[in-house]
């Protein structure tokens, strides 16, 4: 009697063990999913407490333990002084200058990668981001010239200045999410890219995001909807024709810069900033339209222009960067001051023909 009792007890205990270990949820279907907890003692990575319930895969340490492994799976849930949490981000530099990773499992409850978090990873072979992800940091992947292939799920509408720089060997096509071959910005040696397609729903495209892609056809980045324009493509020298489709709100730094052919560009009422350099030495624009809505004109944003003749200020406008116009010898230059006072950095209009300031 007594051998079973203790039996029963140990079974007991056993299950109690088991359930501590492994949890249950429901999946998108309904269907049960079980996931493992995995207790931090027990493995080799670091995190990082984010909230009450979710934390990030971190680098603590200047040569983490980790940095040796060919091979990482990241779990979702972690036990940390005996609280489960949910791994939902990998974070800056997680994983940086991991020489010898060839393969990650990352799992579905992440939801953001981290700035620098691959960086100088140059034996990852290829790696599946989950579909949760939405943001992409900097320099993520930066250096993973071992890096063949890569898709970009639907759900991602971030991805940050030279996330997939010195990619060499991924295709030079198409970033590709779920539904068709639409483009995100570029992958690989981008230099040897021919064609690049921009999905409707992007809103920000990064600083030299295109920069070097003397071969892609000097035209339009399109989408799906027509032949519609967020920058230049190519060599943007040969470029005269630009058209930026609504639901653009930025013009990054120097996206038109020394677009010597460019005559002609529309720019959509979503746009709120024109950044720094944005048309700088544009000088066979002859005229632009600046819409009711754009906040701020960045430092020398349209230096150089010299072909320029008009162009009106709206009263939406609040600041002007330092030589903005400078050099733009034949323009008439309307500024709408009715709303509120301008803010107008130094020689913003140096050489310019005139200046007109409406007032109330």
């Amino acid at each position: 009697m007594a051998k079973k009792l203790l039996a029963s007890v140990m079974a007991f205990a056993l299950c109690l063990f088991v359930s501590a270990a492994d949890m249950v949820v429901k999946g998108k279907n309904g269907e049960d999913r079980k996931i493992n907890v995995v207790d931090q003692s027990k493995t080799f990575l670091e995190f990082k407490v984010l909230s009450d319930s979710t934390v990030e895969v971190t680098n603590k340490s200047s040569y983490p333990s980790y940095r040796g492994h060919k091979s990482i799976t990241i779990p979702e849930k972690v036990r940390i002084e005996g609280k489960v949490y949910t791994v939902t981000n990998i974070g800056e530099e997680a994983f940086k200058y991991c020489s010898r990773l060839t393969s990650i499992n990352i799992p579905k409850s992440v939801t953001s990668i981290g700035e620098c978090a691959f960086d100088g990873c140059s034996y990852l072979t290829s790696i599946k981001i989950p579909e949760g992800v939405t943001s992409i940091g900097k320099f993520a992947f930066y250096g993973c010239r071992g890096l063949t292939s890569i898709k970009i799920p639907e759900g991602v509408t971030s991805i940050g200045v030279d996330a997939f720089y010195g990619c060499s060997r991924l295709e030079p096509e198409l970033l590709v999410y779920d539904k068709g071959t639409k483009c995100y910005g570029w992958i690989g040696d981008k230099k040897k890219c021919t064609k690049v397609v921009i999905p409707e729903g992007v809103t920000s495209i990064g600083v030299d995001a295109f920069d070097g892609c003397d071969i892609l056809e000097p035209e339009l980045l399109v989408y799906d909807k027509g032949t519609k324009c967020y920058g230049w493509i190519g060599d943007k020298k040969k470029c005269t024709e630009v058209v930026i489709p609504e639901g653009v709100t930025s013009i990054g730094y120097a996206a038109f810069k020394r677009c010597g052919s460019l005559n002609s560009i529309n720019i959509p009422e979503s746009v709120t900033s024109i950044g720094a350099s944005a048309f700088r030495q544009c000088i066979r624009l002859t005229s632009i339209k600046i819409p009711e809505g754009v906040t701020n004109i960045g430092d020398l944003a349209f230096y150089g222009c010299n072909n320029l003749t008009s162009i009106k200020i709206p009263k939406s406008v609040t600041s002007i960067g330092k030589c903005a116009f400078d050099g733009c010898s034949y323009l008439d230059i309307v500024i709408d001051n009715s709303k509120k006072k301008v803010e107008v950095g130094r020689d913003a209009f140096k050489n310019c023909k005139s200046v007109k300031w409406l007032k109330d």
